[in-house]
């Protein structure tokens, strides 16, 4: 059986489409509404199990049908959703439909016979969305691991450092997660070469009704296989994204993937402070300059003081080359920790591949600091545990340190 909600206010065209709901077994009328806040209330009051479709009048009383199709499609994307139109909508009413993927309509005051021969084509659908979601839901995961790259500093390449960590991660396995929890517009669609459909923000927004369902609906598929969520493109008010609020978002998506990589913005901002305390693994990226490790040593600090446990942290000293004379045992005395890994600038590469939206990994494997990453990456694919999966690649690892003059220091 198939359950259909009826969102409409005209009277006649709502007594016509509820005979033609009675005339196909298949489907049985479950709700009624003439407001959009009633009809989104009883989708989530009524427990799901079976497809689901949700037949919505564009005019309402007291939100437009767009607004309700967006938090369906948010919320409940089992949801099979056929627009009620009045037959003369405009171009950018049907730009914002075909934005929704929305492929049915019952398109202005029509016959009981030709909402039946709508109903009849949209029934199969309802009943293959639902079984494609069920599908994603089965592919949840038990045990996931949670990597955040922080720093102390801004402008250290901590967003370079997790975009091409999810990529050459991605070469790993295909359930990687990148979340952009920088508050920084705009940085993951440039350097992935993408316009995502939906934000984090959207995610924040969504209060306390933060599900697997919606996550599952708002993460975009990159192109090499991860799937992350990004910031707004334009500026937004990030007052909503506190402490509890990361949490939530970064505990369900435990349950969506098994590796999830946080790139992470001020390092005393509640996002970064709540991502750090649920991780698996903290990245702390500083360079060799004195300001920048003092910063960090007092990062550091705070993570300590919060009980983080040292082995959970790995310090990565990016651009290593600058500021040799500051050796690494100064580095580690500074820091009062071991240092992981060292990676050498790449200025004119990194920055190419930033313009052309392709994570230098992938554009430049063959780069000392590539390989170095990809190097990261089979770590963290393995827990940070010995890289069983990858066996003779640890003599070719140091062969590529030794040749830099950079790679892992004595915390690894």
């Amino acid at each position: 059986m198939i359950e259909v909600f009826l969102l409409h206010d005209d009277a006649d065209r709502s007594d016509a489409i509820r005979y033609a709901i009675s005339q196909d077994s298949r489907l049985s009328l479950v709700h009624e509404a003439q407001k959009g806040r009633e009809s989104l209330l009883g989708l989530s009051s009524i427990p799901p199990g079976r497809p689901r479709i949700l037949i919505v009048r564009l005019t309402l009383p007291d939100m437009t049908g767009l607004e309700v199709i967006a938090q369906v499609k948010q919320r409940h994307p089992e949801v099979y959703i056929v627009p009620a139109l009045e037959g003369n909508e405009g171009g950018q009413i049907w730009q914002r439909l075909v934005q929704f993927g929305l492929n049915d309509f019952l398109n202005g005051p029509l016959a009981v016979e030709e909402i039946q021969t709508v109903l009849t084509a949209v029934a199969g659908k309802a009943q293959q969305q639902y079984e494609s979601t069920q599908a994603q839901k089965t592919d949840l995961v038990t045990e996931s691991f949670l990597i955040t790259v922080a720093s102390a500093r801004s402008g250290l390449g901590k967003t370079v450092f997790s975009t091409n960590l999810a990529a050459a991660m991605s070469k790993l396995s295909k359930n990687v997660a990148l979340l952009d929890c920088s508050l920084n517009p705009g940085d993951f669609p440039i350097m992935l070469d993408d316009v995502p459909r939906n934000t984090i923000m959207e995610a924040v927004n969504s209060g306390g009704g933060i599900d697997i369902e919606l996550l599952l609906n708002l993460l975009s598929t990159h192109k090499l296989g991860f799937r992350y969520l990004a910031c707004p493109n334009e500026d937004f008010d990030p007052k909503g994204f506190d402490y509890n609020i990361t949490t939530g978002i970064l505990q369900t998506m435990r349950n969506i993937s098994s590796h999830v990589i946080v790139d992470t913005g001020l390092c005393y901002s509640e996002p970064t402070i709540a991502a750090a305390d649920i991780s698996d693994l903290i990245f702390v990226i500083t360079t060799r300059d004195v300001t920048r490790l003092l910063s960090a040593q007092r990062f550091l600090k705070l993570l300590k003081e919060r009980e983080v446990s040292p082995a959970k942290i790995k310090v990565i000293v990016n651009q290593a080359e600058v500021g040799v004379e500051i050796s690494e045992n100064e580095i580690e005395t500074t820091l009062e920790h071991p240092v992981s890994a060292y990676i050498p600038s790449c200025p004119g590469p990194v920055t190419y591949s930033i313009n052309r939206g392709e994570p230098i990994v992938i554009a430049e494997p063959n780069e000392p600091i590539s390989q170095i990453i990809t190097r990261i990456a089979q770590l963290c694919y393995n827990r940070w545990q010995s890289d069983k999966s990858h066996p003779g690649d640890g003599s070719k690892t140091k062969a590529i340190f030794k040749k830099t003059g950079f790679g892992f220091g004595k915390g690894k």
